[in-house]
């Protein structure tokens, strides 16, 4: 039997069709227990109207993702297990089910109508989710209105996160991650990168220091590396300088030409030409910025979501700094608390779409001397909970060269990683950190 539209123009199938519908794709299952790997990974739970429906189909994906027989017994066994199957008619039911005249080859249009007419349901309730939040008028910037709709879109699609999962069953997915090829990111510093493996999706990558230290220097060029390695987008929200004060850092270091002749605007012909060849080579580099002062967090998520459904991935986000946003602090809240939970935003955004979040964050005074703690980034509470790697840049005054100015790093915190230390070379007349092992 095979259930169709209306007509050709896919009208609404009635209760009853949806019903039928169902019913054909656990008869089909059944029937023959192959038609699963055909619809397997296109439904969910929630799809189902009919509750017993939905006890069967569930049962039917678990015993598919156990790589185990899907029959009447196991599937009566399992809904047994999960104390259901006498209120759902008990194993008559199934074998009825079994014995009805569905064939497995109409399952992945089953499939197909259970799907469109479930996400048809939760668009409704979108609607109205939407309208009530409207009406309601609880919200107090328009950013802030369209961060709330974007969540209630992505409360909309299947929910695959937070089930607990056993040691046992997800051994054969644990030993494929260790076959597979790792996804970090390589920053373009050789001596990090051998060390830790490059920077993992989804961290959140603390990067701070004193003033003048150079830490949008080093930023802008781990920004330039990862753009050039067709890994995704890299978007920079510059909240300090213009995009074109950055295009003078970033074709400074890959022109060679002289970072103060192009801030002065004081070029030959001949630096200009290379310039232009340093950008044209540039401008196939996935990378984007966003020169405004006081973004807010809720604009980066939105901005980031937006980009990802388009894209399909994002390389790394960069934020320079984290305390020039427009940071929302409520009422009886500490300003170092409204920071830590803009970190903790930076760090589920990070996760959520799997890429890199690198922020520029501040020392605090005690942190003027010496090497720097942890307890001398500003605001550190909840920022230091919340980041994979916390990078300090400070100069060691013992420690010079004539070829630049030597900087030392100091990778205080590394979740995956572990601490270490590291020395660059900071060449200031092209803006360039090089890796030091003199």
């Amino acid at each position: 039997m095979r259930i169709g539209m209306n007509s050709q123009t896919e009208k609404p199938l009635t209760f009853n069709q949806s019903i039928e519908a169902e019913r054909g794709i656990i008869a089909s299952i059944l029937v023959n227990s192959k038609a699963m790997d055909e619809i397997a990974a296109s439904l969910s739970d929630d799809d189902f109207i009919t509750d017993s429906y939905r006890h069967i189909w569930s049962a039917a994906k678990k015993l598919y993702d156990a790589n185990e027989p899907i029959d009447v017994i196991t599937i009566s066994n399992r809904l047994q297990q999960d104390k259901v199957l006498e209120e759902m008619g008990g194993l008559s039911f199934l074998t009825s089910l079994a014995n009805s005249e569905y064939t497995a080859s109409y399952a992945p249009h089953y499939a197909k109508l259970i799907k469109r007419e479930s996400v048809k349901r939760k668009g409704m309730t979108l609607s109205e989710d939407i309208r009530r939040l409207t009406l309601e008028d609880d919200f107090e910037t328009i950013e802030e209105y369209m961060q709330l709709l974007d969540s209630l879109y992505t409360y909309m699609r299947p929910d695959t996160s937070g089930k607990m999962k056993s040691f046992s069953e997800t051994q054969e997915d644990y030993f494929e991650f260790l076959s597979s090829t790792t996804e970090n990111i390589q920053t373009g510093f050789r001596n990090f990168d051998e060390w830790s493996g490059g920077i993992g999706r989804g961290w959140l990558y603390i990067l701070a220091g004193r003033p003048s230290i150079g830490k949008t220097a080093k930023a802008m060029q781990m920004a330039a590396s990862i753009s050039k390695q067709n890994v995704g987008d890299v978007l920079v929200w510059s909240q300090e300088m213009t995009f074109n004060q950055l295009k003078n850092r970033i074709l400074s270091t890959e022109s060679g030409v002289n970072f103060s002749r192009i801030r002065k605007k004081t070029l030959d012909p001949f630096e200009v030409d290379r310039l232009k060849e340093a950008h044209a080579k540039f401008n196939s580099n996935a990378f984007y910025v966003e020169d405004s002062a006081g973004v807010t967090i809720d604009h980066i998520v939105a901005t980031a979501r937006q980009i990802k459904r388009k894209k399909g991935q994002i390389g790394a986000i960069l934020v320079d700094y984290l305390t020039r946003m427009n940071i929302k602090q409520n009422k009886g809240e500490t300003w170092s608390r409204a920071v830590g939970e803009v970190a903790k935003r930076f760090k589920w955004l990070a996760q959520e779409i799997q890429c890199p979040i690198i922020i520029l964050a501040q020392l605090n005074r005690e942190g003027a001397e010496g090497a720097p703690q942890l307890q001398h980034l500003r605001d550190s509470g909840e920022i230091e909970q919340e980041a994979d790697i916390i990078e300090f840049l400070w100069q060691d005054p013992d420690d010079q060269s004539r070829d630049g100015v030597v900087v030392q790093s100091t990778i205080a915190k590394g979740r995956d990683t572990g601490i270490q230390s590291f020395r660059y070379l900071f060449k200031g007349w092209i803006q360039k950190y090089e890796d030091y092992n003199g």
